[in-house]
């Protein structure tokens, strides 16, 4: 029987690979439908370009965008961000990107633009600016401690009637947000190499705490937010049991049953239960709702509210303290409405302050939110971003400091202004604040979030006489992380 030997395979396979990459790399750089636009032909031939970036240089992927656009003598324009995010758009979620989060049945996560849609209808009226108003007391009764931990306090009551004991952790030092921090880094190498991903959601979870003990605190809250769902599913009057209502209310018992009539495919192996409050039993397009649309859901919430608001409050407060101008102008203007700092200060009297307002919008811009380009998908057909035919199938995408950060729109960018926010002249510049982006797949919590950062920075300013401790603050760099 004839033998080839393995070093002859491998030198076929090598070479063969080897040519196909080259045939590839060629048809990318000068014949594909996007080779007419400038850029690297390393960013063309290969993802493994943006992998680089992401991986090995920490997330630096949007800083170098930067001065890939300095390079290639390109302007990035403002209306660009309209056209990929804005209202009336059809561009899905790229599934590679949002799938590094492992909660890919959550609003945020959802590819499938139309299901989100039905979801977020569901949900939205829990977000709503009358709904947090409601529980604004929620929010009131956490605002002293520090901000991270005040973030995963506030959505995990406001979400789940529940605490996160986040404020009595030593230090808020909590393990929650200490295995986000451990984690985050990780969602490159998911999105570049997502085999890696499946292998490690594959463990069970007994192991994983052992083989990666910085996860612990995720999968506490999954097993916290588990055993919740069990408890509802199996019991619904549980649902009246936690003195408010919670997000579960909104997708066991929708407000606009009208427009929530899809019905979501569940894995049969997840044990759903079809319509547990038995409110839309008898309809013929009802609700089915598998653990895992709840489980992701509430996995998100608490990831997602946990972070972003701490980060703006951080950068809020170190801003408004190395500005001596800013800070007597501020706790100026509050002590005008607030005299008596022992009583409590409403939202919607804080949010009617002008100055404070422009703080706010000015830390948003500077803390940004989330600060990696939102990948989206150009499709169903080919279609215009600024005038440009970008054909279908494109992943196109803007991220919120080159608006935040473009001196046509914002001069002096890198400096605490918020007198730039001020008269009726500035309020144009409200539609290139993109901290909770925009269009139809923009943040769920913007109200909750706004309500947080007035009465969070509020309390601490007006409260606390704080002083600047020689500490420093690159949003420049490290934000792009």
């Amino acid at each position: 029987m004839l033998q080839v030997p393995f070093t002859y395979i491998s030198s076929v396979v090598a070479v063969s690979s080897l040519f196909l990459f080259v045939v590839r790399s060629v048809k990318s750089v000068f014949f594909h439908a996007l080779s007419k636009y400038p850029g690297p032909p390393l960013a063309a031939a290969t993802t493994l370009y943006r992998a680089y970036y992401d991986i090995v240089k920490d997330g630096g992927w949007l800083e170098h965008l930067f001065s890939l656009h300095e390079t290639y003598g390109i302007l990035y324009n403002p209306k660009a961000y309209h056209d990929i995010y804005g209202i009336g758009t059809r561009f899905i979620k790229e599934k590679e990107m949002y799938s590094c989060f492992a909660t890919d049945k959550s609003v945020f996560a959802m590819h499938d633009h139309k299901l989100a849609m039905q979801l977020r209808t569901a949900i939205g009226p829990f977000f709503s600016r009358k709904a947090i108003l409601d529980l604004e007391n929620v929010i009131q009764s956490k605002v002293y401690f520090a901000f991270r931990s005040l973030s995963l306090e506030v959505i995990t009551t406001y979400c789940f009637a529940r605490s996160s004991h986040a404020m009595d952790a030593p230090n808020f030092q909590h393990p929650i947000l200490s295995a986000i921090d451990n984690t985050l880094p990780m969602i490159w190498i998911f999105k570049h190499f997502p085999l890696v991903q499946k292998v490690l959601l594959s463990v069970p979870e007994c192991f994983a705490s052992v083989l990666k003990p910085s996860t612990t605190g995720i999968i506490e809250q999954k097993r916290m937010i588990k055993e919740q769902i069990d408890q509802i599913l199996e019991d619904p009057s549980t649902l009246s049991r936690g003195g408010h209502e919670t997000i579960y209310h909104y997708f066991l018992n929708p407000k606009n049953k009208e427009e929530f009539s899809m019905r979501l495919e569940t894995d049969p192996k997840d044990n759903s239960l079809p319509n547990p409050t038995g409110e839309l039993e008898g309809r013929r397009d009802s609700t089915t709702l598998s653990k895992n649309y709840l489980l992701d859901e509430g996995l998100y919430m608490r990831f997602a509210g946990s972070d972003t608001v701490g980060t703006v409050c951080t950068a809020a407060l170190y801003h408004i303290l190395n500005n001596p101008l800013v800070h007597q102008t501020l706790l100026k203007e509050m002590m005008e409405i607030w005299p008596d700092k022992g009583i409590l200060i409403g939202y919607e009297k804080l949010e009617k302050l002008p100055y404070f307002t422009a703080v706010i919008k000015e830390a948003l811009r500077m803390g940004h939110g989330v600060v990696s380009p939102l990948p989206r998908i150009v499709g169903p057909s080919d279609a215009e971003v600024l005038g440009i035919t970008i054909p279908a199938g494109t992943v196109v995408s803007m991220g919120a400091p080159i608006l935040h950060y473009n001196p046509e729109i914002f001069p002096n960018p890198m400096s605490f202004i918020p007198e730039r926010w001020i008269g009726e002249e500035n309020q144009s510049l409200d539609k290139y604040l993109v901290s909770f982006s925009k269009g139809p797949r923009s943040c769920l919590g913007i109200n909750l979030a706004w309500c947080e950062l007035y009465l969070t920075i509020a309390n601490v300013v007006r409260k606390l006489d704080l002083k600047p401790d020689n500490s420093t603050y690159v949003p420049c760099s490290l934000c792009y992380r």
